[in-house]
């Protein structure tokens, strides 16, 4: 019992985590007993002489029990809340970081936008404007303010959500400041700042008679009686150092607060404030998102909201594979946390499976194959198709111990890199299903599409599960965005392989690109092109300034390819000869377009006399392009127009230097 609350706690326990019970039975009897305890309550502090309107709230607290879709249905009509293991640990963290002043935000989560009359008595204010918004000064007690006060207004489901109170009121700093307050009797002359949250009623403000000044006007402000509607942009240490101190019920603090600001405005405000003075992090900002923006009217940050949301959920679920794998803001990465909140949301948004934003001036969000009917619905359906998904991979005993090896030697999937490529892959499956097997996909519930998707997803798995450690040791370093997408369209082909219709977008152009059949005809070509370019140019140079190195060498090639090659052939211990076999097909072309009056005729390939010297040797810089995807191994493979090229350009040339000869 509190000041305005009552609590009543049914508690259920299992020796062994994770236990799956049915509480249907238990749900009903407790909620038959609702109506008859809550007035036998009420009776029984009256005739103490206590007539406080007590708000009840029932709960049913669970250690161990995973409890089923029906019975959360069932308990939530009948008013029940229910709080698991995960839940108490927030609240036990929570307590342990802000002391009694976190039992409002347990009040909050229990009464949300309940009115409870009793909370406040009007307080006399200032009202004036700041940057055309307007806003209200007063001095309050900490503690009447920490009833409406909040720092994240996330959903809670383990002590992860409690680390986001942490990381905005550092423990240490509140220990200061509550020294200092117990032994200096702290002043604090700099406003705390809110954004008060009025619903569809405003703030009401009465002017006082005669009161109005130029700029500002006096009066009495009636702040909500609705608990956790003060969101503090600027202010939480200078508040929360008070918790638990007997200067909490006498002191007051300045304030200056807002009202109904939009999310953007908020934001910017705490970026302005906190950001310039003490530069929090752009993560931290980043994982507030949802917060600030999932009831924001523009199409394009709700969508931002969305996905960070599912990010968080991810982490956070029991069902999810990928629960605890998200670094920590401000933390540091593990073995098992090794995944990061900005990979995450990127890929997610690139991949548009939640959906997209088609215009700045959209009004609304463009589906994506995850998304339902509005955010909530799109959050829990998205989070069981992503957890569904990654499950299936850890069906495969190999690859859940890749997974548990996390970001060590072995593991790849669930790395950043992993996470990216797979993500992709689910896009292309879901595309592959809607397009080919004309499933409306958007219908389909969680649990039947995860089973669609297992069906194209068994190759991939098939063959990640028996990999060696080199193949896993080249899918994790296959870093940034081309090595991603290397690895994506690797996964992809194996889903060809055994469906030949299938063919996501890309994937054809990629293969003809990576096909390395022509390659050993190519790289024979363009070595007899190279040879027969080498031969004539020393041959013609010789003819032009006389042989020794003294005359072609230095009168017939510039200083910094002769540098060059005197470089590679020292390396070689080739000191005084030979400098000429240093030479690459690059020098080459840079020695013609230097000794043009020798070459011109020769080397015009695909161009008039009278082009320009680099519209008649771009045929050499492609020679030189397709030299480079054969020379490297990694680079890919040379298609037929390629290799026809390469055969002209021989052959032309070929009859070109015959003739000059």
């Amino acid at each position: 019992k509190d000041e305005n609350c009552i609590c009543l706690v049914e508690c259920k326990a299992a020796e062994k985590p994770h236990t799956k019970r049915s509480l249907g039975v238990d749900i009903d009897q407790y909620a038959a007993l609702h109506k008859e305890l809550e007035q036998s309550i009420r009776s029984h502090y009256k005739n103490k002489g206590d007539d406080t309107k007590y708000r009840f709230r029932w709960l049913l607290v669970l250690k161990n029990i995973d409890l089923n879709k029906n019975d959360s249905i069932r308990a939530n009509k009948a008013n029940i809340m229910v709080v698991d293991d995960n839940l108490i640990q927030y609240y036990s963290e929570l307590s342990k970081h802000f002391g009694p002043a976190s039992r409002y935000q347990f009040f909050s989560d229990l009464y949300p936008g309940m009115e409870i009359p009793e909370m406040f008595e009007p307080i006399p204010a200032i009202k004036g404007k700041m940057g055309g918004k307007v806003f209200y000064s007063f001095v309050i007690e900490p503690e009447k303010l920490f009833k409406i006060a909040y720092i994240s207004h996330r959903g809670k489901s383990n002590e992860e959500s409690a680390k986001t109170y942490q990381r905005m009121a550092s423990k240490k700093r509140l220990g200061i400041i509550a020294k200092y307050i117990t032994e200096k009797k702290g002043m604090f002359p700099t406003s705390i700042v809110l954004n008060i949250e009025t619903g569809n009623r405003a703030l009401r403000f009465e002017q006082a008679a005669e009161m109005a000044g130029k700029n500002a006007v006096l009066g009495t402000l009636h702040l909500p009686n609705i608990l956790k509607t003060a969101w503090i942009i600027d202010g939480q240490h200078r508040l929360f150092a008070y918790s638990g101190l007997p200067e909490a019920k006498t002191a007051t603090l300045p304030v200056i607060a807002f009202e109904d600001l939009d999310a953007s405005v908020q934001k910017q405000l705490f970026i302005d404030i906190n950001g310039e003075q003490v530069r929090v992090s752009k993560n931290l900002l980043f994982d507030l998102y949802d917060d600030q923006h999932w009831n924001s009217e523009r199409p394009q940050e709700r969508m931002l909201a969305l996905i960070s949301k599912l990010v968080k959920t991810l982490n956070e679920s029991n069902k999810s594979p990928l629960r605890d794998r998200v670094i920590k803001v401000g933390g540091r990465g593990t073995k098992s946390r090794n995944l990061t909140l900005t990979t995450l949301n990127d890929e997610i948004k690139r991949s548009r499976l939640l959906g997209y934003v088609h215009a700045p001036k959209a009004k609304d969000i463009t589906p994506g194959p995850l998304y339902k009917t509005d955010l909530e619905s799109s959050l829990q359906h998205a989070t069981e198709v992503f957890s569904g998904y990654y499950s299936l991979f850890l069906e495969n005993e190999n690859l859940k111990a890749q997974w548990d090896r996390g970001s060590e030697e072995g593991g790849y999937i669930c790395t950043n890199q992993g996470m990216r490529a797979t993500i992709r892959v689910l896009r292309a499956i879901l595309d592959r299903l809607e397009q080919k097997d004309k499933i409306e996909v958007r219908n389909r519930s969680a649990s039947r599409l995860v089973l669609d998707i297992k069906e194209y997803l068994s190759p991939v798995i098939e063959y990640l599960g028996t990999a060696s450690p080199q193949v896993i040791k080249e899918f994790r370093q296959s870093y940034a965005e081309a090595g991603v997408q290397a690895s994506t369209y690797t996964l992809l082909k194996l889903i060809r392989d055994k469906y030949p219709d299938f063919e996501p977008l890309g994937l054809k152009e990629y293969l003809v690109k990576t096909d390395t059949t022509n390659n050993q005809a190519a790289y024979q070509n363009v070595s007899e092109i190279e040879t027969m370019i080498y031969q004539h140019v020393i041959t013609e140079l010789k003819k032009k300034y006389g042989d020794g190195y003294a005359n072609w060498w230095h009168k017939g090639i510039k200083e910094n390819i002769r540098a060059g090659a005197v470089a590679l052939a020292n390396k070689d211990e080739h000191y005084d000869s030979c400098f000429e076999n240093y030479l690459y097909l690059i020098d080459l072309k840079e020695i013609i377009e230097g000794n043009w009056e020798i070459f011109s005729e020769t080397y015009t390939i695909d161009a008039k006399g009278n082009d320009s010297k680099a519209k008649r040797l771009s045929w050499y810089t492609s020679v030189n392009d397709i030299r480079n995807i054969v020379a490297h191994r990694a680079s890919g493979g040379v298609n037929e127009e390629q290799l026809a090229f390469l055969i002209r350009i021989r052959t032309e040339l070929s009859a070109r230097i015959s003739s000059s000869k």
